[in-house]
């Protein structure tokens, strides 16, 4: 019988394919657009668009010269498991749903096989023909339209108004003349949440003012077509991304109907791994557990690039991370702790200090410490007033949120340059005449110390901050080894211990760690004994305590540390916030209260590191403490004050405060209400985590779970 659209869709239907149409072999009207967006650029390094490969998408009879129709067809992958966007664990990846299961090339190939062998039965008479399978060079989406199967959407997936946009596509060239179907119409309207969630913010408009994809921001791009390094400002956008995306998909309208596929060749076998099962993974593995699977795409090193990237984006690796490069420069540079600089420095009186540093510096300028107590004090002073000091030891929210004014000015970046370089000539050149010069043993670990922190917050480099850390540690263990009996000394040792004895595998076999292993439980014994016996480092071990108890969910053991600290150093008011947070997580509420109480009257009152304390921070506290504690009325009532004076806040209090509002007025069920503070908390910072969990709730009001 003579073939069809109705047969041919009935043949792809028996063959596994739910979507099929039918167009002319012609060239697609959507190939000067194409020009276009390479021409811009926006291709990035994939030179299969870009060269000889990419013109001849320019018509399908580059590829059949007899062709004269195409049959388009599409084949849901759609599962029941959860969206990318419901994933809250962040010591998981994510991997793109198509490729939870088989290399959908194959399983493709073959059913298109399949539907020729029927068509090809049907027909009776000798054709031509060819199958594509997404390698091809072929506008295949733009076919797929003009075949009726779906419309491309803002995001510039193929959009189906019954079966959404979870399905792959398929072409077979024909050299029969065959009646085409029309393309539907484009069913996007006003909506534009694809946009908005986009995370790197990759759908763009180009000259026409169309919506495209710049693929150079897509993390799909990033983590499956990019090759080398990622910069910066890259690898931050990733997120947990471990191979693809589907953010602008998730999101999608279209897709909350979506329905499933029945084919078990889709079904998951991975799909949000542990980030540390990753990191561990041998080239075997990796080849076991992904290579029949489009993550093979990425290869071994390229998979394990993109998981380095997301163990850094991973809050709790962020937070151990922190504890390395943020702490290390307290522990080594504080040789009298209670000098005047550093009680002005412990107080976070950095000004102060630094005149303090300064004027040593003039006295000794052949001391390497002076150089690293100067350089301290600028960094310390910048993380005091961007907010990564209290980011880390009070909110444990992203410490690089900072407003534009907030940045570290060339001139600090300059004098802290000059410091080091400084400390670490002078220190080489003592070294020099006499190797086991104790002191200048000391000053280069703290000029190590020092640089890394630098690395790591203003560079935003981590893994050169980590080679800096490791060559701190170096010089640390030389002291140790010539005077073993020193306590104060082992407070580095106990961090290194702790901090690589608590990253995966991968990390740990990274060659610049030295073959330094680590052992979180021996790291905690050594700080525990320098925060009973030490001199120099007493106060230090136990700043670095405070905050490991508080990563090992130990808040009783970190309060008394707190109580102590804030006794010594009574002007500084971090000490009394994170006692605030501890007694939260035991599960104290009255004695947080009481703490943030103590906290205003002393405020009121005028107390010397209090005084000028914003009180809209303070009231944040205690919005953000109710919320937790579900006492919403009076939390609605606090965080609304604060939002109102939100851009006098610092920039990690502003755009928490403003998730919280957003969640307390979900949690009453007014998710109107919650859906301008979620999106000021986008707006205030795009690329923060409180903004990212922000945009989750756009379309699913925020729902408290329950604690496991």
């Amino acid at each position: 019988m003579p073939i069809n659209a109705e047969s041919l869709k009935e043949m792809a239907h028996a063959c596994g394919f739910e979507l099929a149409g039918l167009t002319d072999a012609l060239p697609s009207e959507d190939f000067v657009r194409f020009e276009e967006w390479r021409a811009a650029g926006y291709a990035g390094e994939m030179r299969y668009m870009t060269d000889h490969r990419g013109d001849l998408r320019a018509d399908p009879r580059h590829l059949l010269p007899s062709a004269r129709s195409l049959l388009c067809v599409g084949k849901l992958y759609q599962t029941p498991h959860p969206l990318s966007i419901e994933e809250k664990d962040d010591t998981r990846g994510w991997i793109s749903r198509y490729a939870w299961g088989e290399d959908y090339h194959g399983v493709m190939r073959s059913g298109l096989e399949r539907l020729l062998k029927m068509i090809t039965e049907a027909h009776g008479e000798p054709f031509e023909a060819r199958i594509c399978v997404d390698t091809a060079p072929l506008l295949e989406r733009s076919y797929a339209r003009a075949a009726g199967i779906g419309w491309i959407g803002k995001n510039t997936c193929l959009i189906n108004e019954q079966q959404g946009s979870w399905f792959f596509l398929g072409e077979i060239l024909l050299s029969i003349p065959l009646a085409p179907n029309v393309a539907p119409p484009d069913r996007c309207g006003t909506c534009r949440r694809c946009i908005d969630a986009c995370p790197t913010q990759a759908i763009v408009q180009n000259e026409k003012r169309e919506w495209t994809l710049d693929s150079r921001r897509c993390i799909s791009y990033l983590t499956i077509e990019k090759r080398g390094a990622f910069s910066a400002e890259e690898e931050s956008a990733l997120g947990n991304h471990l191979f693809g995306c589907d953010i602008c998909q998730d999101v999608c309208p279209w897709n909350q109907r979506a329905p499933n596929t029945n084919d078990e060749s889709f079904a998951p076998q991975v799909n949000a791994p542990k980030l540390e099962e990753m990191a561990g993974l041998s080239e075997e593995d990796f080849r076991r557990m992904f290579g029949k699977s489009p993550v093979w795409r990425t290869k071994y090193e390229g998979f394990l690039r993109n998981v380095a990237a997301a163990m850094q984006n991973s809050k709790s690796l962020m937070v151990l991370l922190l504890m390395a490069s943020l702490l290390s420069e307290r522990m080594l540079a504080a040789e009298v702790p209670v000098s005047e600089g550093y009680d002005h420095f412990y107080n976070n009186e950095f000004d102060q200090a630094l005149e303090v540093f300064e004027n040593d510096l003039n006295a000794h300028p052949e001391d390497p410490q002076m150089f690293n107590h100067v350089a301290q004090g600028i960094l310390y002073r910048e993380m005091l007033r961007s907010g990564a000091l209290e980011s880390q030891l009070v909110s444990g929210n992203n410490p690089f949120l900072r407003r534009p004014k907030m940045e570290i000015s060339e001139k600090d970046k300059q004098r802290f340059e000059h410091c080091f370089q400084q400390a670490m000539a002078i220190s080489a050149e003592k070294l020099s005449r006499h190797p086991n010069d104790l002191e200048a043993l000391a000053a280069m670990s703290v000029a190590h110390g020092l640089r890394s922190n630098y690395l790591f917050l203003v560079e935003k480099s981590w893994m050169d901050s980590l080679r800096e850390a490791t060559a701190a540690r170096k010089a640390n263990e030389r002291i140790r080894e010539l005077d073993p009996k020193d306590v104060d000394a082992k407070l580095v040792y106990g961090l290194n211990e702790y901090v690589v004895g608590s990253l995966p595998f991968y990390m740990r076999a990274l060659g610049f760690l030295g073959g330094f292993h680590g052992d979180r439980a021996d790291g905690i014994q050594q700080l525990e004994l320098v925060a009973k016996q030490g001199m120099r480092n007493r106060y230090d071990a136990q700043v670095l305590l405070a905050a490991i108890y508080r990563r090992e969910r130990d808040p009783r053991k970190a309060i008394p540390l707190l109580k102590e600290l804030a006794g010594r150093f009574p002007r500084n008011y971090l000490f009394r916030l994170e006692q605030v947070q501890m007694y939260s997580d035991a599960g104290d509420k009255k004695s947080a209260l009481a703490v943030l109480a103590e906290i205003e009257d002393l405020r009121k009152e005028g107390a010397v590191g209090y005084a000028n304390l914003n009180p809209q921070k303070l009231l944040y506290f205690r919005g953000n403490l109710l919320f937790w504690y579900n006492d919403l009325p009076d939390a609605l009532a606090d965080l609304r004050q604060v939002t109102q004076n939100a851009s006098g806040l610092d920039l990690s209090t502003a755009v928490l405060a403003w998730l919280r509002l957003g969640q307390v007025q979900d949690l009453q069920g007014h998710h109107a209400d919650a859906l301008p503070a979620y999106r000021e908390a986008i707006k205030a910072a795009p690329k923060s985590e409180a903004a990212s969990e922000a945009k989750n709730y756009i379309d699913t009001p925020y729902r408290r779970k329950e604690k496991s």
